[in-house]
C-alpha cells in the first residue's frame, strides 16, 4: 500500500500580535519529498513514527513552526498549494497519514485544519485519512468529517509523538469499519492544570484507556485544547473512532471530564514570594535533596507562543538577592550587540523588547561567552533528534546567575539546550523556565522543586485575563455553565454548574 505523509504544523496563541509568516516556518521544519524522509526517519515525531510502520510510505510535504501568533494568509495558502500539488502528483495513494497540531488558525482560514483535510480529501478520493493531533487540539466537526481517524497525544509533557504517528499509520493501513464522535464540552483549562500524570488529567486519560481496551473500539482521544487560541472550537474535546456505539461512549467519557472540571485550577505566586520560596528551599540544605528549583514562568510560555522575553521573574531574583540562576531569553538585539562589542565584559539591557507587557528590560553587567550559530539535536523525550537551531548565543554572568540570550526562540523541551551552550543545568541552584509543563521533559528528572509564578504575558494560568472575542459562551469557569448547554451528557447524575 502507498500512504502518503506530510501536513501543515502550527499552535497558534492569537493573542500574540506579531504574525508568524513563511520564514518563521521555513527556520523551523520544512521538508518535502525524500528530504522529509531524510529529516524525520528515526526522530521522535508524528511522521517519524508513521515512517517506521509505513512499509511504502510517499514523502509530500510538511512544515511546522514554533508556537506563535495567527499565521499570514499567503503562508497558508502557500504550504497548503505544495501539500495539494505534492499528493496530486503522487496519485494513486492508498491513504493518507497527516501531522496537524488542530490549534491553528490563519489569516482568512476560520478552520485551516479541517480546510487541509477537505483539500487532500478532494485529491484522493475514499481512500483511509488518519490525522495526529497536538494534546492542545481544538478540533472543530467539519476536521472529523473530512478524516477517517483523529489521533491526539496522550501525553503533557508530550513524548508519544512518535507512538501516535505509528498508531495513526497503523488505523491507515488497517481502514476497520468506523463510526466516530467527537464532543466539545464548554471547559476552558490552562496548561498548567493538564499534565498527564496529574489529577485531573491522569484519572480521565484513565477512564480514555479502558475504553480503548474494549473490542471494536479503535482510537480514543481526551484533549484539553489551546485555551489561547481565540475560536469557536474552544473546549475541551472528546473524540471515539469504534466499530459502533461511538457517540455513545463519547459521551460517557465526556461526563468523565465534565464531572472533574473543579479541580481544573492553578495555585501561582507572585514573582517576589516565588523567589523567596525558592530561596528558602534551597536554604535548607542537601538534606531536602538535590538539583535546581524551577522558577516556571508560565504566562511566558515560548511552547504557547509566549515570546520568551519576559523580566518579571528575572527583576525578582534581583531583587531578592538570589544567585546562581539560569535564565534562557529571547534578545537578539543583545544578542547582536553583545557579538559586535569587544571586550570579556559587558553592560546591555536584556529582555522586555517584544512588547511593554513582557518588560521592562533589566539592566544585567557582567562577563560575556559569545557562541554561535549554536544547533543541536534533542536527545530526550520530546521529538527525540529534532534539530533545532538556537542562533547566535551571548551567555552573560550576571549578579543573579547566568542570563543566556539566543537570537532564535527556544522552548524548554529539554536541557540539551543549555548544555550546548557550556551549562550544566543540574548545577544551578534556579532554573527560570519559560513554559508551563512541557520543561519537565527536560529538568523533571533532576529538578528539586518546581515554583508557578504567576507573570505578565500571553499565556496567563487565570483565562479571565484575556481579551476574547470569538470563542464560544457560557464556558466553565468564565461563565456559569447549565444542563442545557450540555444536551450530551446525562442528567442526573451530573448536576449543573453552580459557578
Amino acid at each position: 500500500m502507498r500512504i502518503g505523509i506530510g501536513g501543515i504544523w502550527h499552535e497558534t496563541n492569537s493573542f500574540v500580535p506579531e504574525p508568524t509568516g513563511l520564514a518563521q516556518f521555513r527556520a523551523y521544519q520544512y521538508f518535502a519529498g525524500a528530504d522529509l524522509v531524510d529529516a524525520l526517519r528515526g526522530t521522535g515525531t508524528e511522521l517519524g513514527g508513521a515512517l517506521e510502520a509505513v512499509p511504502r510510505a510517499v514523502p509530500l510535504f510538511f512544515g511546522a513552526a514554533l508556537p506563535s501568533g495567527p499565521v499570514r494568509r499567503e503562508a497558508f495558502e502557500a504550504m497548503l498549494r505544495d501539500l495539494a500539488v505534492r499528493t496530486r502528483a503522487a496519485l494513486p495513494l492508498d491513504g493518507l497519514v497527516l501531522s496537524l497540531h488542530g490549534a491553528m488558525m490563519a489569516d482568512g482560514h476560520p478552520d485551516p485544519e479541517a480546510e487541509i483535510v477537505g483539500t487532500l480529501r478532494a485529491i484522493v478520493g475514499p481512500v483511509p485519512i488518519a490525522v495526529t493531533l497536538d494534546y492542545h487540539a481544538n478540533p472543530g466537526p467539519a476536521l472529523a468529517g473530512a478524516a477517517d481517524f483523529l489521533v491526539g497525544y496522550r501525553t503533557y509533557p508530550h513524548s508519544d509523538m512518535a507512538e501516535r504517528g505509528a498508531e495513526a499509520a497503523e488505523l491507515v493501513l488497517r481502514n476497520p469499519p468506523v463510526a466516530h464522535s467527537l464532543l466539545r464540552l464548554p471547559l476552558l483549562t490552562p496548561p498548567a492544570t493538564q499534565e498527564h500524570r496529574a489529577e485531573p488529567m491522569r484519572s480521565i486519560l484513565a477512564a480514555a484507556d479502558r475504553l480503548r481496551a474494549e473490542p471494536g473500539v479503535w482510537a480514543v482521544s481526551t484533549l484539553p485544547g489551546f485555551a489561547y487560541a481565540d475560536c469557536d472550537r474552544l473546549g475541551f474535546a472528546v473524540y471515539v473512532a469504534a466499530e459502533a456505539r461511538a457517540a455513545e461512549r463519547a459521551r460517557a467519557l465526556a461526563a468523565e471530564v465534565w464531572s472533574r472540571r473543579a479541580a481544573f485550577t492553578a495555585e501561582l505566586s507572585d514573582p517576589d514570594d516565588a523567589v523567596r520560596e525558592a530561596l528558602r528551599e534551597r536554604s535548607k540544605g542537601p538534606g531536602s535533596g538535590s538539583g535546581p528549583v524551577v522558577l516556571v514562568d508560565v504566562a511566558d510560555n515560548v511552547g504557547g507562543g509566549a515570546p520568551g522575553d519576559g523580566t518579571a521573574v528575572l527583576h525578582a531574583l534581583a531583587r531578592q538577592g538570589a544567585t546562581d540562576a539560569v535564565a534562557v531569553l529571547w534578545d537578539p538585539a543583545a544578542v547582536a550587540a553583545a557579538h559586535a562589542s569587544p571586550g570579556e565584559r559587558l553592560e546591555l539591557r536584556i529582555g522586555g523588547h517584544s512588547a511593554d507587557l513582557m518588560g521592562p528590560p533589566i539592566t544585567v553587567r557582567g562577563r560575556v561567552d559569545r557562541r554561535g550559530p549554536v544547533t543541536y539535536a534533542r536527545a530526550g523525550a520530546y521529538m527525540r533528534g529534532q534539530q533545532v537551531d538556537m542562533g547566535r548565543v551571548a551567555v552573560v554572568e550576571t549578579g543573579f546567575g547566568k542570563a543566556v540570550l539566543t537570537e532564535n526562540r527556544v522552548a524548554p523541551f529539554d536541557d540539551d539546550h543549555l548544555r550546548a551552550v557550556g551549562i550544566v543545568p543540574e548545577e544551578a541552584a534556579f532554573l527560570v523556565a519559560k513554559g508551563a509543563i512541557a520543561w519537565k521533559s527536560g529538568f523533571g528528572g533532576y529538578a528539586r522543586k518546581a515554583v508557578y509564578v504567576g507573570t505578565p504575558g500571553y499565556c496567563p494560568a487565570d483565562l479571565a485575563q484575556l481579551p476574547y472575542r470569538s470563542r464560544p459562551a457560557p464556558m466553565h469557569p468564565l461563565e456559569s455553565v447549565g444542563r442545557d448547554d450540555l444536551p450530551f451528557l446525562p442528567f442526573p447524575p451530573l448536576v449543573e454548574d453552580g459557578h
